[in-house]
């Protein structure tokens, strides 16, 4: 079984939309309603540090091309992730949202959680080489840190307002950790300073139709498989101020008989993390037209079992890739 996972905030890149054919009708959509020329920012922008509001949005389109573009030339998961934002390319590609849909939610997503950023100050850090228990004691000690992303066995990141989150990133290096690396995000993601994102992102979705989706999404508020609409909703409300179990969601795909993994946008991030996980797994990435003919190639019969870890630079760099939102 194959299954394909959607990056989040983290995985953007300069010309990330390059090579992506697809991606064209849908920035020209994307231009119309949001007032924003998402396809130059995506294609020429070499500093793609953008505002949330921005950034999701561009994450998301350039997703959704990616993903069309597979289902056109003949491949289809059996089962989709998303790691958080992540999770609307997926519903879009699933069929369970409108790509406009998707867009507009995307662009309030972001755009709520940069004002509760500016009204709770804070961030998020990566913490590497230290154990669960030990980062979640810390976390309570400090008050007003959270864990907000269990994004693999050896990284996990917390959340919240800038003092006590550089004393929690203080205690996580005395207790052993082998990194605790500060993101380069506005916001502190994940965890209870984002209520008031998540009240607009409810009232938005309780607007928008959401279908069943054609698979199954595992949705990393609980890592479990979902199709029914009302649980698609209230957990994509769920995970805005919750810790993202992308650790469950990975290990509950492989359980349900998942084995070929592929990081579908840009980046190579989840791969890093899946790599971590779960060390058999087989995997590819696709960020452009050209890596989807090599896998679309290689998925033939008679093919599939050489060509799956060779299609789209299946092997990450390294193992400390970090994921954000």
């Amino acid at each position: 079984m194959t299954g394909w996972m959607f990056p989040g905030q983290g995985s953007q890149r300069a010309g990330m939309a390059n090579g992506v054919e697809a991606s064209k009708d849908l920035f020209e959509a994307a231009r119309s309603i949001l007032r924003t020329d998402l396809e130059k920012l995506c294609t020429t922008d070499t500093n793609p540090t953008w505002p949330p509001d921005i950034l999701q949005p561009a994450l998301y389109t350039t997703s959704v091309g990616i993903g069309r573009t597979m289902l056109s030339n003949g491949l289809e998961p059996q089962a989709l992730v998303g790691h958080s934002l992540g999770e609307f390319p997926a519903l879009a590609v699933a069929g369970s949202l409108t790509f406009e849909d998707g867009l507009r939610l995307m662009a309030l997503r972001g755009r709520a959680m940069a004002q509760a950023g500016r009204s709770h100050p804070g961030g998020m850090a990566a913490v590497i080489g230290l154990d669960r228990p030990t980062i979640e004691q810390i976390c309570n000690d400090a008050g007003e840190v959270w864990v907000a992303n269990l994004n693999s066995p050896s990284q996990t990141v917390i959340s919240g307002k800038d003092r006590p989150l550089a004393e929690a990133a203080e205690q996580c290096r005395h207790a052993g950790a082998s990194r605790v690396v500060r993101l380069n995000v506005p916001i502190a993601g994940h965890c209870p300073l984002m209520e008031s994102a998540a009240e607009q992102v409810e009232e938005a979705l309780s607007k928008v139709s959401v279908r069943k989706p054609k698979w199954p999404i595992y949705l990393c508020a609980d890592g479990r498989p979902h199709t029914d609409p009302d649980e698609i909703k209230r957990l994509l409300v769920e995970v805005i101020t919750n810790r993202v179990r992308f650790v469950e969601a990975i290990e509950n795909m492989h359980r349900d008989g998942v084995r070929f993994f592929v990081e579908t946008g840009p980046g190579r991030v989840l791969r890093g993390l899946v790599r971590q996980i779960l060390p058999e797994a087989q995997l590819a990435g696709v960020d452009g037209d050209e890596q989807v003919m090599e896998l679309a190639t290689s998925a033939k019969p008679n093919r599939r079992g050489r060509a799956k870890e060779r299609a789209g630079s299946a092997r990450p760099r390294t193992t400390e890739t970090v994921r954000v939102s």
